[in-house]
């Protein structure tokens, strides 16, 4: 016998940290249909799809007709963007379904589109990066001289993952970076005819800082907030490791007050974002928000650490608005735990010849969970951004000296650990 319900929940691409979604609605008793966008049609995105998990699987290549014609079978409660490719369709798909809890249609196009962003921040008067946005190297190069200090960033202006993210400390490496960069087509299919050129503003002494939030008809609530490190490999800036920050650290409240001014400017009224925030002594300024759950992240320790994580309040923002604010009024743990939310960082690159030996990791007394993709690669890339990071884990103790000493450890054992997968 078939169950055959008559609402359901439309999920937009429920790849990699969004195939938890599915799950997290399926267990509270909704039944969910995937929808998968043209954006997300490769490998990199579709073998983590879980089609079991679903009703019906629709997609976007099959006609925006067809798909309005599939979801027209039901009753849709909510329509919810399961990564940052599944952003566009979900906000193309929502005002098809009058009364649904939703994004604000009228500011679709700065939810993924990096200088609409900015300039939706700059019209509400919320700090915002000096940028510009061009297809030609001749025209950068004279914003470049205008406008910086002679350090800038060019960037794809919908990208993923640090994906094509470039440091550029000279008028060379500016028109270079134009040169590697344009007419490239991103992890979502996407050609960069266009790139958005950028105040460098790590060179202001801030420090970078990633906020994890969940909004329910326009409240929002930020669940954690991280501070993070990078390290420079080539002209990118790589994620090395973040640190969990306490609602009782001075850094705390500002990050909060100022994503929520983001969020609202941005339309985000429903559902999560990841947001990446410099803090700089001027204040804090928007590097980027996706209106989506945090990919590299571990909601189970979230929910541990902080009483709540954006995949457990996500239920609840779009179906049960009352229990949303019951939830975030719930005290978070004490005593206060230390995490440490570590990057692998793989140096070589090469055929993998034999499983991972990840025994003296999972060892470390501070470990607390691991996902990474050692396990079952067959070619090991070099780290380079967030899409060839081999994994990340999760160190937590009440000492921080105590993950001081693991976090040294890890690293030493990294070394060994990828020469041994790739010698003969």
């Amino acid at each position: 016998m078939t169950a055959v319900p008559r609402a359901v929940v439309v999920i937009v691409d429920p790849l990699r940290a969004g195939t938890k979604l599915a799950q997290l609605f399926n267990g509270l008793g909704h039944r969910c249909v995937a929808v998968l966008s043209e954006e997300s049609d490769s490998d990199f995105w579709r073998a983590s799809f879980r089609p079991r998990d679903f009703l019906l699987t629709l997609e976007e290549a099959d006609g925006f007709d067809a798909l309005l014609r599939g979801l027209g079978e039901y009753e849709v409660a909510c329509v919810v963007p399961g990564g940052e490719s599944g952003v566009d369709l979900a906000d193309r798909l929502t005002p098809h379904f009058p009364g649904i809890p939703a994004m604000d249609p009228k500011t679709a196009h700065a939810r993924r589109d990096k200088y609409h962003m900015a300039e939706a921040l700059t019209r509400n008067g919320i700090a915002a990066i000096p940028h510009h946005r061009t297809s030609d190297a001749a025209t950068a190069l004279a914003w470049y001289r205008d406008h910086t200090d002679g350090h800038a960033v060019v960037k794809p202006l919908a990208g993923t993952s640090a994906e094509g993210v470039r440091f550029c400390s000279s008028e060379e490496e500016v028109v270079d970076a134009f040169a590697e960069l344009r007419g490239t087509v991103s992890l979502f299919g996407r050609v960069n005819d266009e790139l958005l050129v950028q105040q460098d503003i790590v060179r202001d002494g801030g420090v970078e800082f990633t906020v994890n939030s969940v909004s329910s008809r326009g409240h929002h609530h930020v669940t954690d907030v991280w501070r993070m490190r990078r390290r420079m490999i080539g002209s990118t800036a790589v994620c090395v490791h973040s640190e969990l920050v306490h609602p009782d650290e001075h850094e705390y409240g500002t990050l909060c007050t100022y994503v929520q001014d983001v969020l609202s400017a941005l339309g985000i009224d429903n559902g999560t974002a990841h947001s990446e925030i410099m803090l700089t002594p001027r204040g804090p300024v928007l590097i980027e928000t996706g209106a989506r759950v945090e990919g590299a992240c571990d909601p189970g320790i979230a929910l541990a650490l902080c009483g709540y994580s954006q995949n457990s309040l996500l239920p609840m923002s779009y179906l049960d608005p009352e229990g949303f604010r019951h939830a975030i009024r719930r005290p978070r743990p004490h005593p206060p735990l230390h995490a440490r939310h570590v990057y692998l960082l793989s140096p070589v690159e090469g055929k993998v010849v034999r499983a991972p030996d990840l025994s003296g990791v999972r060892g470390l007394p501070t470990f607390h969970g691991m996902e990474t993709t050692l396990d079952t690669v067959a070619h090991l890339e070099r780290t380079v951004n967030l899409a060839t990071c081999p994994g990340n884990l999760y160190l937590v103790s009440p000492s921080l000296d105590r993950i001081e000493e693991d976090y040294a450890a890890l690293r030493a054992l990294e070394t060994e650990l990828y020469a041994n997968m790739l010698a003969d």
